[in-house]
């Protein structure tokens, strides 16, 4: 398989842009920010995804962060926390 992997944006289908994955690091290390967007259950699917990463990577740091609710972007401050504190970052949501 050789075609590039895209990423579709799921909030229009009636004009799908392509996206490319960001960058990621070769290994995880330091501090890895999991983001709850604040969407019902969300925290229960987090929570899971924690404990496994916790489970295969002992030594990484892991931190929880949230936003206040799903329905608007992330405060200026909790993106900049994010910025500081994490080498690398988790956001998700679940229904």
């Amino acid at each position: 398989m050789t075609d590039p992997l895209v990423i579709l944006d799921p909030t229009d289908e009636r004009a799908a842009i392509g996206r490319r994955l960001a960058t990621r690091p070769d290994q995880l290390q330091g501090t890895l920010g999991i983001v709850d967007i604040a969407k019902p259950r969300g925290d229960v699917f987090l929570d899971e995804i924690e404990r496994l990463i916790r489970g295969r990577l002992p030594a990484l740091d892991v931190i929880r962060l949230k936003k206040p609710t799903y329905t608007k972007p992330s405060p200026t401050s909790l993106r900049d926390e994010v910025g500081e504190r994490c080498q690398a970052v988790i956001q998700a949501l679940a229904d």
